[in-house]
This record gives C-alpha cells, structure tokens and sequence, in this order.
C-alpha cells in the first residue's frame, strides 16, 4: 500500500508561545482538517490516502508525538483527528526554541513511516528563530539528501525577520513554500491554504 503524501505537522509550543496562542494553533489545525476542500483534496489523489502524524516541540530536548502515524482518507478520519487534536494537552520545556532538533525529529519520524509514500513532508510552524544551539541550515540540507520537503507556517505577529529566516533558512527540498500567518487568529486559515497546497497536484 502506498498513500500520496506523508505529512509531519510539527508545531512551535515553546515558551515564546502563551497560552491562548497554542489553543488558536490548535484550533486553526483542527478547522483546517474539517475543511471540506481538505476532504476532496486528499480523495483527489491518486491512492486518495495521505499519512499523517503532530508533533508538539520546544527546546532541543522536547519533542513530542501528539498524533501516531494515521491514515487520512474519509470524512471521519479527518474529523476524528481535528477531535484529538483540539483535545490533546501541551507538551512543551520551558526554554529556547530547537528548531533544528524539530525537524531532526520529524525526519527521524518520516523514516520510520511503515508505509510507503510519493511525497515526504514536514510542516514546519513557529513564531521564533533557533535559539537553542542547533543548526537550522544543516538540519535542513539532511532532510532534503533523504528526499523530504520542509514547508513553512511563520506566525509573522508584528516580526520583520520571521518570514525571511524560514523562507531563506527553514523551507527546502522539491516544491517547498511558506504560508505567513500574521498571527495565531489567522493561523487557521493560514493551515488550509497550506494543506490544499501540499496534499494537491503537483506542479514543477
């Protein structure tokens, strides 16, 4: 069996993160799955399948899997995981924000998907630059030798600088892209433009 697209959605929830803004990320995720174009996206694929797994990460040394490896296909299977999600408690250190660790993790995760997948994808969303003695460049270019994509969430919130770290420093590998949300209340609608992005057709 194989599905079109393995997707890792790993969200910032490190201490430059409060509260309220987490529950908005986790409510903007949950919205976006629900979403009816998401559903037809998803069955417009060839295998009409996708995988799909969260992780909740922080510092270098926290870095959570909220969601297992799921299979998305049917109108229940996103609503069931939206449900989770809404429901699934914060899993966080206080401290720096290891993004570099992030998407070491995440590849670590794709690599042990027990399915086969067309495309590999981690989702990358956060409000802040690494700061946490990793190396975000070096991360990346490993993730792309292995074949997987990093797209890009940045939650802009009156920052000049985080659209430009992700886009030249986080995003890369075969059709990669960012989505800005300029803040957690439009993270919602930030995260369907970005699913139908990536579970759609491909272009070169």
């Amino acid at each position: 069996m194989s599905v079109d697209l393995a997707l890792v959605l790993a969200v910032d929830c490190s201490s430059s993160v409060d509260a309220g803004d987490f529950h908005l990320q986790m409510f903007g995720i949950s919205e976006a799955l629900r979403s009816p174009k998401v559903l037809d996206a998803i069955q417009s694929g060839e295998n009409q399948n996708i995988a799909f797994s969260l992780v909740h990460w922080s510092t270098r040394k926290s870095q959570r899997i909220i969601i297992k490896w799921r299979q998305l296909a049917t109108h229940n299977d996103l609503f069931n995981t939206a449900h989770e999600i809404e429901l699934a408690d914060r899993q966080w250190q206080i401290g720096g924000t290891g993004l570099a660790a992030a998407i070491d993790f995440s590849v670590a995760l794709i690599e042990k998907l027990p399915i086969d997948a067309v495309r590999k994808v981690i989702d990358i969303s956060g409000d802040g630059q690494e700061n946490d003695d990793g190396d975000v460049v070096y991360s990346r270019k490993a993730a792309i030798a292995k074949g997987i994509t990093i797209n890009g969430l940045p939650i802009l919130d009156g920052s000049r600088t985080i659209e430009a770290y992700y886009r030249y420093r986080v995003i890369g590998g075969a059709g990669s892209f960012l989505v800005p949300a300029r803040n957690s209340q439009d993270f919602g609608e930030a995260m369907e433009q970005k699913l139908l992005r990536e579970i759609g057709p491909q272009t070169a």
